[in-house]
């Protein structure tokens, strides 16, 4: 939806600086700014988005700092501007160590470069710049378009595509996508359902042909859209994991689009006690070990196989699933994920030992 209003102003921003001090004072709990979507697709009629519990959420659970928020969408709807002078005025008034931002595609709100380059070089703010879907040409353009205002860029999915193609290589950070604890575990709870797929089938036609090929192969597979498309609270999608002796997951994009995505799914099924059974890419072998801590699986037929043979063979299903779970939960908690972050942003302090 196109916003009326003028284009930031550019001159220097004025006020006192807010970002960090850069003596020798240990920052032992920093204040993070979240410049985010308040609602999923900056749509309120879509409810609140996937960062409200994938980062603000993880980010208040790891204890290792305070959290602000700064939502872009609703301040564009509330006030019909863009919402640029908005977000100047709060890191103004309002003391931020780093600025933790997500954009949207496909939308006019997003904060502009020139306005984050003015934060962060008035006001000195670290910006620190997260992405999702960057397994395509316009993902690395999108993302090299902002590099120069930002400090690090984080990718949560596809490491391979930027690593190899875009013009910051120094500014780039692989990470998974961080989940709240509080969702993601696993409570010892009987799994009553053998199998689950939570996500998205409309714009994906290898999906739709793997489930229609489980259903005339008689395996039965509990299906959820999500939030958008399946309606489903952020709880009640945690809890069919929880519930699901396997999940299926696939690696590949939207719209049959070039390479492979390490999905939130991925991490959301370990951290939950699931077996996931996970579309071979390279970018999931970054953080698992196929046959150890997943299975992989190379078509249809390969993922019928499996599920059967693992629904039969419940040791097995047992044993990988729950090296997957220990090895989730020792290496990418929230605080894990929060951890890499900010000693990348802030490299001159120290957080605390016990968070």
């Amino acid at each position: 939806m196109p916003i009326c209003g003028s284009m930031p102003i550019m001159g220097p921003i004025m006020g006192p600086a807010m970002g960090p001090t850069m003596g020798n004072e240990r920052l032992v709990k920093p204040r993070i700014l979240f410049v985010t979507e308040k609602w999923a697709e900056c749509d309120p009629s879509h409810g609140l988005s996937n960062v409200h519990h994938n980062f603000i959420g993880s980010f208040k659970s790891s204890g290792l700092g305070e959290a602000d928020c700064f939502f872009f969408d609703e301040t564009a709807h509330a006030t019909k501007e863009r919402p640029d002078e908005h977000l100047i005025e709060h890191c103004r008034k309002k003391r931020a160590d780093v600025i933790f931002l997500t954009m949207v595609r496909g939308t006019d709100l997003n904060p502009a470069a020139e306005t984050l380059a003015r934060i962060r070089s008035d006001l000195g703010i670290p910006i620190v710049s997260a992405y999702f879907d960057t397994t395509d040409a316009y993902a690395v353009q999108w993302i090299d378009a902002y590099a120069p205002a930002v400090d690090v860029n984080v990718i949560v999915d596809c490491y391979s595509n930027y690593a190899g193609n875009g013009a910051f290589p120094e500014k780039f950070l692989a990470t998974w996508t961080p989940q709240d604890p509080a969702l993601y575990l696993d409570k010892g709870a009987a799994r009553t359902i053998d199998v689950s797929f939570l996500g998205s089938a409309a714009r994906y036609p290898d999906r739709k042909l793997a489930l229609g090929l489980l259903a005339e192969a008689g395996i039965e597979v509990r299906q959820g859209g999500g939030q958008i498309e399946g309606g489903l609270s952020p709880e009640d999608y945690a809890g069919i994991f929880r519930q699901s002796k396997i999940t299926i997951n696939f690696a590949a994009p939207a719209l049959d689009g070039p390479g492979y995505q390490c999905k939130g799914r991925v991490f959301e099924a370990t951290l939950s006690g699931a077996l996931l059974m996970e579309q071979a890419n390279p970018e999931t072998e970054m953080w698992f070990t196929p046959g150890v801590h997943y299975v992989a699986f190379e078509n249809e037929r390969d993922l019928a196989d499996k599920i059967r043979h693992y629904l039969g063979h419940e040791d097995e299903r047992a044993r990988i699933a729950a090296a997957g779970s220990a090895h989730a939960h020792a290496n990418y908690t929230a605080g894990a994920f929060w951890r890499r972050v900010l000693e990348r942003a802030l490299p001159a302090f120290e957080l605390e030992a016990s968070a």
